[in-house]
């Protein structure tokens, strides 16, 4: 395998200066975010126009205050006297409640569960919100309504491709609490739980049906499985679950089956179980420097879920499977979740994604240990896992993309000036080459998402020089045919008429049409008169133009882009917007957020 670990850094920074009037230039189209939702995000886009998004936090949910605990609301700071029957929540604490019952952060099962994450799409008219798995769509949530939903990858047939939880339900569990030394035997109590028939299931969706993949194990919880991605030949890929952790399986065994048997248990087998998946999903690993206090999530399961390419018919049914093992064995002392997951697939049938294995350092005769465990970028072709690197520089990584060339896209993170950095690469896979690409300056963690069949890639990274705060991220655009060129900040290229700030580039059809998200600013005046203000997530189009663009002066006017009537805030972007995001992880198995190629 051929290495050049040199980017063009020089090329990038010169570029980001003075290369902009050579860049291509874009007009904005706003995709309005519907008004049962807060938030709204760049997914997928096709050649059609369709474009899949990712709504975030709903406006309206149904709260039951029966289902919430004095505990929570007392964190809201509501008085002691709060009656839900007659008194009304403040817009700040209706939103801190709901965040707080988000599934991912929610870890107490007898508390609401509501769905927080829809699955939408755009067809350059209208959003739409499926319901999906839910009773009800257009973002409605409640004890009803508590399925979420993701799209993650689209195909030139219209085709969604995603991942949704299983609606939950209410069940009662009465237990007898024991009896004291001197006294009488208490009353049995009886405690209102949620459950669910599964944790996930990948999604298939046409527009009018909707087809789920089975997962091969499905102990316990009911299994997990997701599709990230689907090309032209109905050919998807994602993951499925296909046994118990040997970590879980002990906890199974020892500590949670014998409830069923113990009338004096709070919880039961089933919350039992559920508790330990909650806690592996939200995990993170131990074994990595912290970047800035920010740890790299590990995002675990009760389960071993393997990469899965399957190929459909042409009504989302599955005809074969093909499963995909991590490219090294678990080591016997090893109880953790080790697995595989695909997330892109180009037409050629040929899948990317990320592999958990063990780090080598490089050191002569050193045997890898549970300590070193590590995820990193692999290709899933002909019923092989193949390392796209193992370089010893390299301690954790993923690919997003990879485009009809068999040039694949993602990134890796490496030590730069004794910090955590993630750096953008390329995989040629034809000539198993592994090279990193440029960044916008020395030690800017640069995240590519999508890649197109002309080698435009797409992506967020870092703009901000600072060491001691949470740099600022922005969407950009790469062309592998023009390095020298460097990273394009789509701010720089879309004109200083706007009040938005790009974030993050998620995708890029082969009309070289852009799916941002973008950073706004929104005031809302609360019941009591108050003024909220906040930032919002907001998807746009970028439409590519021909017209002149002579970038923004020190006042934020210029010329060219198009877009609403007010100057950009630039301080706006100061927002760390994964923090916004809040990392939507249904499965609790993804490390980065990207555009799955359509």
């Amino acid at each position: 395998m051929k290495h050049f670990k040199t980017p063009l850094i020089v090329a990038a920074i010169a570029a980001s200066f003075s290369g902009v009037a050579a860049a291509q230039n874009f007009t904005i189209v706003p995709i309005e975010t519907p008004a049962s939702v807060q938030h709204a995000y760049g997914v997928a886009l096709n050649d059609q126009g369709l474009a899949a998004l990712h709504m975030r936090l709903p406006y309206a949910a149904e709260i039951d205050f029966d289902h919430i605990s004095s505990f929570m609301l007392s964190n809201l700071g509501l008085p002691e006297d709060f009656d839900p029957e007659t008194d009304e929540l403040t817009y700040r604490q209706y939103i801190s409640l709901v965040m707080r019952l988000e599934d991912r952060v929610n870890s107490v099962l007898n508390t609401q569960r509501l769905a927080f994450n829809f699955a939408g799409d755009y067809d350059g008219q209208t959003v739409r919100l499926p319901a999906l798995l839910n009773p009800q769509g257009d973002g409605a949530s409640s004890n009803d309504n508590s399925a979420d939903h993701q799209f993650l990858g689209l195909n030139q047939n219209n085709v969604r491709v995603g991942i949704a939880s299983a609606p939950y339900t209410r069940f009662d569990h009465t237990y007898q609490p024991p009896t004291p030394e001197e006294g009488e035997t208490p009353d049995p109590v009886t405690i209102s739980y949620a459950k669910r028939d599964f944790t996930s299931r990948g999604i298939w969706y046409d527009g009018q049906e909707l087809k789920l993949v089975e997962p091969l194990a499905q102990d316990i919880l009911g299994g997990e499985s997701a599709i990230f991605d689907i090309n032209e030949h109905h050919v998807a890929v994602g993951f499925q679950s296909v046994a118990l952790t040997p970590r879980s399986a002990e906890i199974w065994e020892k500590d949670c089956e014998k409830l069923a048997d113990d009338p004096s248990s709070t919880i039961t087998p089933y919350t039992c179980m559920w508790n330990i998946w909650h806690a592996e999903q939200r995990a993170n690993v131990t074994n990595l420097p912290s970047y800035m206090g920010t740890p790299v999530a590990s995002n675990g399961s009760i389960y071993d879920v393997e990469a899965t390419v399957w190929q459909l018919d042409v009504n989302g049914n599955v005809i074969s499977e093909t499963r995909y093992a991590p490219l090294m064995e678990r080591l016997e002392d090893d109880p953790q979740h080790f697995s595989t997951y695909a997330f892109a697939v180009n037409n050629n049938g040929i899948a990317v994604g990320q592999s958990w294995t063990y780090h080598d350092s490089g050191e002569e005769d050193e045997e890898p240990t549970p300590a070193s465990r590590i995820r990193l970028p692999v290709v899933f072709i002909d019923g092989e896992t193949r390392a796209m690197t193992t370089h010893p520089d390299y301690l954790w990584g993923s690919a997003a993309d990879i485009n009809d060339d068999n040039i694949a896209v993602g990134y890796v993170l490496r030590m730069v000036q004794g910090q955590r950095r993630a750096i953008p690469f390329q995989y040629d896979v034809d000539t198993e080459t592994f090279s990193e690409l440029p960044a916008f300056f020395k030690g800017s963690s640069t995240y590519p998402k999508a890649v197109n069949n002309q080698g435009i890639v797409v992506g967020t990274a870092e703009i901000d020089y600072s060491l001691d705060t949470i740099r600022r991220q922005a969407g950009f655009y790469l062309d592998l045919n023009n390095l020298e060129q460097g990273l394009i900040n789509l701010n720089d290229v879309v004109g200083c008429e706007t009040t938005h700030f790009i974030v993050s580039a998620d995708a890029i059809n082969e009309q070289n049409q852009i799916l941002v998200t973008s950073v706004i600013e929104q005031r809302t005046e609360d019941s009591d008169g108050l003024i909220v203000g906040e930032q919002v997530a907001q998807t746009l189009l970028l439409n590519p133009f021909n017209g002149d663009f002579e970038g923004c002066d020190d006042n934020g006017g210029g010329s060219g882009g198009g877009g609403s009537v007010a100057p950009i805030e630039r301080q706006g972007a100061s927002m760390h917007w994964p923090t916004l995001l809040g990392m939507f992880l249904l499965g609790g198995l993804i490390t980065i957020r990207r555009k799955i190629r359509s």
